[in-house]
């Protein structure tokens, strides 16, 4: 007289851990995926902001250069106003250039006519046609501009 518990057969239970197993080790594999991806997004971005600080640097640089080409220790007339290219191989710019035009224009003010001279330098870091770097397809360039005038401010 005594009741026996309904004990589920064998066969109904073979593969159950299986089908969990293989569900956790999925969703493992796509967290990871996931995880790959997100830190190679971020080391472009790295990439990209250190090319571009490097690149904003090239161009300060090259405007300095020709600022100081134009206007030598105690010289206060313009010099030379010349295009240059620059190729840096100093650390912290290697690889990278800064191409530096020069116009003349003048300037006039309250009466004053004097002689101006405007720079645009655009420094370029990284060269996709190069396979050098942890990005070889991943180039940045900065352009800044500037103007200087002989003698006083007008």
């Amino acid at each position: 007289m005594f009741l026996r518990p309904s004990i589920p057969s064998k066969a109904r239970q073979h593969g159950s851990a299986i089908m969990i197993a293989l569900f956790v080790i999925v969703i493992m594999a796509l967290l990871a995926a996931a995880m790959g991806r997100f830190l190679m997004d971020s080391a472009e971005k790295h990439t990209a902001e250190v090319r571009g600080v490097r690149a904003l640097m090239a161009a300060q640089s090259g405007l300095e250069i020709a600022l100081y080409r134009l206007y030598p220790n105690g010289k206060w007339q313009g010099q030379t106003c010349a295009s240059l290219t620059l190729n840096f191989t100093d650390a912290g710019l290697v690889g990278c250039q800064a191409s530096v035009s020069c116009t003349q224009l003048p300037v006039s003010a309250a009466g004053i006519s004097q002689i101006g001279y405007r720079f645009s330098s655009e420094g370029r870091c990284g060269d996709p046609g190069t396979n050098s770097g942890p990005n070889p397809d991943f180039a940045v360039s900065r352009t800044l501009v500037a103007e200087a005038f002989d003698g006083v401010n007008p």
